[in-house]
């Protein structure tokens, strides 16, 4: 019997301010979000300024098997939020895929607060409902 995946909604929060200018993934690092299971697409990260912020990068990182990987650096602007100037915001578009208890974490260069927002999606597979179009028959 033929099996089909179902994805699940799973958001990944946190909030991190402690600088760490490391590339190799050691010092502070946030916890964004967990692979689950059967694995998780991460779709977009989103990086939300809490503040005043000045000239550096938040960098993302996967770990797992032992290892952290250094996966993207955002550079981040000085921005100063006011009235008429929001704070820093960017969103990546990124579908990275995290392998069952692999983790993605991050870390801003300079010791300012950022919310990071990861959206992504929880893989299953079950065979309970299948679609006919998708069972093959010999």
């Amino acid at each position: 019997m033929a099996a089909e995946t179902q994805y699940t909604a799973n958001t990944g929060i946190v909030i991190i301010s402690s600088a760490n200018s490391n590339l190799d993934g050691t010092g502070t690092l946030g916890t964004v979000l967990t692979g689950a299971s059967n694995g998780t697409l991460v779709k977009t990260v989103t990086i939300k300024a809490a503040g005043t912020v000045t000239q550096g990068v938040v960098r993302l990182f996967i770990t797992g098997g032992g290892v952290t990987r250094l996966i993207e650096e955002i550079e981040i602007p000085n921005r100063t939020p006011s009235a008429d100037e929001p704070a820093f915001e960017y969103t990546l578009n990124c579908d990275y895929k995290l392998q069952s208890g692999y983790v993605l974490k991050a870390a801003p260069q300079n010791a300012e607060t950022f919310n990071i927002i990861a959206q992504g999606l929880d893989w299953a597979y079950y065979a309970t409902s299948v679609r006919p179009e998708s069972t093959n028959y010999t």
